[in-house]
């Protein structure tokens, strides 16, 4: 199966390494597809380069060329090697070239067409990438049920509370930044991180980033539900500390795929509070795992994909980033009643002291008790002064 990506190819309006600026207003580009290629070797310019994939989809906005496309079947290993471990990156291919010399001596590309992009270790722009999407999960293979369990085995398969309803992954229903809650009934729903949350690791303010992919790289699996739908989802585990900071998208992601330590299926989305997840308690979570779950906190992992931060995993860990209030949900009946804040830090609202309305008769004497109280205190501090001397 052909291997789809996105990718920022450039930037514009910003100099290149080299001092090159393009124009955002004179771009245009030529009749898709176009060829994707790469450089196996360094080579002036993008020579000595083979192509390896089409350029499908081609936007000129908001100070970015960004693209889609698909690799080819026949393309050496390395090249998805390569792309995996984040050592090659996109240098778009331009013609119909027209530009002029600013004050600064830098060259201003004033009129460009697209005629493709080149996959180079050291693109001209710093901030841009090509991503591969994931993979399609593989099918899990079921084994047959021997003739002495198959009774028991199509009684299970039948019962609704066998796979969770689709209503568990939805946008869940609260008015305010929750932590991550399990009800009795194996529903987990909360937010990993609230919008106004600061990061308590990195200097200054720095905030959640929101997912321009709708979490797709979050969502590499798939939960069927009691009501015949099947869902991309992503994983909630309780095992592994979070990746090295150094590791590319794809050596990250696989830092998380441990069966053993994964303990929900998710949704992943967000609202005016934060990043929200939705869904269900693995029943084939070991109890190990499940201790670590119920009793720590959750932390993301965001990673650059494509020229953004995207949420490729979310862990269990002893001090989250972005730490949510604590928070007890009472359920009655399998819906939600009451959110009561609780452990730990919790939102404060300036509280207002509102005085009761006095009489006239009463404001005149608190207005006299008030000029005697003042009199009495400007007396007691002159004789302090007077004694001293």
């Amino acid at each position: 199966m052909a291997r789809t990506w996105n990718a920022v190819l450039a930037r514009l309006g910003v100099p290149t390494g080299d001092g090159r600026i393009i124009d955002p207003a004179g771009g245009s580009s030529r009749d898709l597809p176009l060829p994707l290629m790469w450089q196996e070797l360094s080579d002036d310019g993008h020579g000595g380069s083979r192509v390896v994939g089409r350029i499908e989809t081609l936007r000129i906005a908001d100070g970015m060329v960004t693209a889609t496309g698909s690799m080819l079947e026949d393309i050496p290993y390395s090249v998805t090697e390569q792309l995996e471990a984040g050592v090659v990156g996109p240098s778009v291919d331009l013609d119909d070239i027209e530009y002029v010399m600013d004050e600064a001596e830098r060259l201003i590309i004033t009129r460009w067409r697209v005629a493709g992009a080149t996959l180079v270790s050291i693109p001209a722009f710093a901030d841009v990438s090509l991503t591969l999407d994931p993979l399609p999960a593989e099918p899990v293979d079921e084994p047959e049920p021997s003739e002495d369990h198959m009774e028991e085995w199509l009684y299970a398969s039948a019962r609704p509370e066998a796979l969770p309803p689709t209503d568990w992954f939805q946008r869940p229903d609260v008015d305010r930044l929750t932590p991550l809650t399990v009800t009795d009934t194996g529903r987990v729903f909360g937010h990993i991180a609230g919008w106004d949350t600061c990061h308590v690791g990195l200097p200054g303010c720095v905030t959640p980033p929101s997912s321009p992919t709708g979490y797709t790289y979050f969502h590499v699996a798939e939960q069927r539900t009691s009501d015949g739908a099947t869902l991309p989802v992503g994983t909630l585990v309780a095992g592994p500390r979070h990746a090295d900071a150094q590791l590319a998208f794809r050596a990250a992601q696989e830092h998380y795929d441990d069966p053993a330590a994964a303990v929900a299926r998710v949704v992943a989305g967000e609202d005016e509070f934060g990043i929200w997840v939705a869904g269900w308690l693995l029943p084939g979570a070991t109890a190990e795992a499940l201790d670590v779950f119920r009793s720590s906190p959750v932390s993301g992992d965001w990673r650059r994909v494509g020229g953004a931060l995207e949420l490729i995993g979310v862990c269990s860990v002893n001090t989250p980033g972005f730490p949510v209030p604590r928070a007890r949900v009472h359920f009655a009946a399998g819906a939600q009643r009451a959110l009561i804040g609780s452990f730990g830090i919790t939102p404060q609202q300036e509280k207002r002291i509102v005085e009761p309305a006095l009489s006239p008769e009463q404001q005149e004497f608190r207005n006299a008790f008030q000029t005697w109280a003042d009199a009495r205190a400007r007396w007691a501090w002159a004789t302090a002064m007077t004694t001293e001397d």
